[in-house]
């Protein structure tokens, strides 16, 4: 049975790609169906003769890929809740909370988001549920569960593992369950049980977990608190380095000319997750402003303010080197809300980085580096029509970006009245 082709034409003052051109001025997008049919300028793009149209004339408007989010926990709740207590809740309450979630990063223009990490089935069943038409989201690409020795960041989701054997059995188990790419712990982090400040798994343990990932064409990525886990997925050969934090074994801050010139040598990406950190900040500030503050509680805020100086530092830096900076949110962890994702980009510029880079570092970059280049992050004939049509242009200034006129999911409208 054949269907009538559905045409959507949208028509705005400009065009951003996604691939870091300059933009296309007077410019329109040709959907058919769920696909991009065409780009070009007004004048050019038109539907088949005789074909019903539905045309949407934004004005001064930018049209842009729907944005990619390299990093979410769509099971949080971003209220600052630490995981430890989270992963108290049943599977079936964070499932609800990250179906939840997953519609407020649709709504904010977030059409395809990578989950690094969630518990037992939460990721899988979320992704399937978005799939099936069951709930309202992003494209999801889900590590299942993180990879972690035991006791170590998340062991409460459930894949603790410890030696070569054991890794490489626990990464043949999420890639038999759907996994797309493979998460691990290189150092722990937030956790009570783990120790942020230390390396977790050997180099031997992360290439054997990389080695299995490749053998089965999946990707993987390492969470990386410090200088020394960092030093050990690199020399492991991990794909992307996720925080990347250059503080020793003490929480000393100092940049690591070594270890950036082997990210540029290696080619991988560095995900620095770096408006989680703001977000902690302004929750603190706004406590201690509301109850009082001790000289102590003054003092951890202080080391938190310059411990994120310092990653926008290191990020700026790696950036100008040439290090590929993919922008993933790490929300709704921590206090980090969900449907936020704007701030990430906007603080990557703040680190250094053009409000062009931070757009191509939030689309076809973050596309890329989470293994979805072919299908997101471009407007392109072909694609997927995930499509974002925000006021003003962002090029000029990137708080336009919070400013959604409408976004387009494989070419369906999305309803965003209601949350």
């Amino acid at each position: 049975m054949t269907t009538t082709p559905r045409f959507t034409i949208i028509r705005v003052d400009r065009l951003i790609d996604g691939s870091g051109a300059p933009p296309l001025e007077s410019a329109a997008v040709l959907l058919e169906n769920s696909t991009i049919k065409s780009v070009g300028s007004q004048s050019e793009v038109r539907a088949p003769d005789g074909a019903t149209v539905t045309e949407l004339d934004y004005g001064d408007a930018t049209v842009l890929p729907g944005l990619v989010d390299a990093h979410t926990h769509m099971m949080a709740p971003g209220d600052g809740t630490l995981g430890d207590d989270v992963a108290k809740d049943d599977d079936d309450m964070l499932l609800l909370r990250a179906a939840k979630n997953a519609r407020h990063a649709l709504h904010s223009g977030v059409t395809t988001a990578r989950e690094n990490g969630a518990k037992h089935r939460v990721g899988f069943s979320l992704k399937e549920g978005i799939r099936r038409g069951l709930a309202s989201g992003p494209s999801m690409v889900i590590s299942g569960r993180p990879l972690t020795m035991t006791g170590g960041h998340m062991w409460y989701c459930g894949s603790e593992a410890d030696g070569e054997a054991e890794v490489r059995k626990e990464v043949r188990s999420l890639i038999k369950e759907g996994a797309d790419f493979i998460k691990i712990m290189a150092t722990g982090g937030s956790t009570r049980s783990s120790f942020d400040n230390l390396a977790s798994y050997t180099v031997a343990e992360l290439r054997t977990a990389h080695d299995e990932a490749h053998r089965f064409n999946k990707l993987t990525a390492a969470h990386c608190a410090n200088a020394a886990g960092v030093a050990n997925a690199l020399d492991a050969g991990i794909d992307m380095i996720i925080h990347c934090v250059f503080e020793d074994e003490f929480g000393r801050y100092e940049w690591r000319q070594d270890l950036a010139d082997q990210l540029a040598a290696a080619d991988a990406w560095v995900n620095p997750t770096l408006h989680v950190m703001r977000a902690g900040i302004e929750s603190t500030e706004a406590r201690l402003k509301e109850h009082g503050s001790t000289p102590r509680q003054v003092a951890a805020l202080d080391a938190n303010k310059r411990n994120l100086e310092h990653r926008m530092e290191a990020t700026g830096r790696l950036a100008k080197m040439g290090v590929h900076v993919t922008a993933g949110s790490d929300s709704p962890w921590s206090h980090y809300a969900p449907g936020l994702f704007v701030s990430e980009i906007e603080i990557l510029a703040e680190s250094g980085l053009t409000n062009t880079e931070a757009i191509v570092s939030a689309t076809s970059g973050a596309a890329t580096s989470v293994g979805a280049g072919e299908r997101a992050g471009a407007l392109e004939p072909g694609r997927p029509a995930d499509v974002l049509v925000v006021e003003g242009n962002p090029l000029t200034d990137l708080s336009q970006l919070w400013k959604v006129r409408d976004v387009f999911k494989a070419g369906e409208r999305i309803e965003r009245g209601v949350l």
